[in-house]
């Protein structure tokens, strides 16, 4: 490279430092990655993180964007991942990572993520009950995904006994309001609904022994409601919410095994099933006697 082009490089590359640390007020601006658009608040409690005037719940690159205001106005601040980007792994900028326990508020628009008032946990625009929100905490990986063991980013795992809101949309799993567990748009009990805690694992599949995802196995005793419909297996016309009444179901708990060959497919209590039990004794009507001549007789 000859020696004038060198020289212009440099000159260039200095003429650029010094407009980013000495706008035209004559003022140097200062910013963090805590504070990627100079402005004096914090990532973690700035409800614009980049100062592009879309705020955080509403924009779906949190921290990254063309600062309309302030000390960088009319320069791209942060990155260039969306919300939704796979290697995004701080959506707000916060310093804490997406799945941490500590995280609370993934997008970073005010509202906890387990808040009934918080509807777009990652912010990427899609309502996380929507049909079309396959990946509610913005991870990169969809919410069915083999590998996806935390659908609402709370760093909970789905099958956690302590996680009993698996999709983050503030109604408890066993809550009865609770229509629709994974959050993938499909209520529990829809037949299309074969995966009601989105764990990947079929509900009737014979791995899939919590069907619900509360941590307790479909046949253990302390679990009476294997669909987590907030209706109790005795009570509930399909107990497993695959959509069909037990009345026509072959598999009423769905444990993969076909009722016919369950010794305990009503999963009211374990091991003991209607078909293994004695009959109920039948009353036989009285013997009836008929009169003849000379006497009485009994019939047959």
């Amino acid at each position: 490279m000859k020696p004038c082009h060198r020289q212009f490089i440099t000159c260039s590359a200095l003429a650029l430092a010094f407009h980013f640390l000495f706008p035209l007020n004559g003022r140097a601006v200062i910013w963090t990655s805590d504070d990627i658009d100079g402005d004096g608040i914090p990532n973690l409690v700035d409800p614009d993180v980049d100062n592009d005037g879309i705020p955080n719940g509403l924009d779906k690159n949190v921290n990254g964007g063309i600062a309309r205001s302030g000390p960088l106005r009319g320069r791209w601040v942060g990155n260039r991942l969306k919300n939704d980007n796979p290697s995004e792994k701080d959506i707000d900028g916060d310093g804490l990572p997406d799945d941490s326990l500590a995280e609370k508020d993934i997008d970073g628009d005010g509202l906890a993520d387990d808040s009934d008032s918080e509807l777009d946990i990652d912010g990427d625009g899609r309502a996380d009950d929507a049909y079309n929100e396959r990946d509610i905490d913005g991870d990169g990986m969809l919410d069915d995904a083999a590998d996806e063991d935390d659908i609402d980013g709370d760093g909970l795992t789905d099958d956690d006994t302590a996680e009993l809101d698996i999709d983050g949309d503030g109604l408890l799993d066993d809550d009865v309001n609770e229509t629709d567990i994974d959050g993938d748009g499909r209520e529990n009990d829809a037949i299309t609904e074969d995966d009601i805690d989105g764990d990947s694992r079929a509900d009737g599949a014979d791995d899939e022994d919590d069907i619900d995802g509360d941590g307790v196995v479909d046949d253990d005793p302390n679990d009476n409601d294997i669909d987590g419909d907030g209706v109790a297996n005795d009570l509930d016309e399909d107990r497993d919410g695959d959509g069909l009444l037990d009345a026509y179901d072959s598999d009423d708990d769905g444990d993969g095994i076909a009722d016919s060959d369950d010794p305990d497919f009503t999963d009211d209590d374990p091991g003991v099933d209607a078909r293994s039990q004695p009959a109920p004794a039948v009353a036989q009507p009285p013997p009836e006697y008929v009169q003849y001549a000379g006497g009485t007789a009994q019939g047959t």
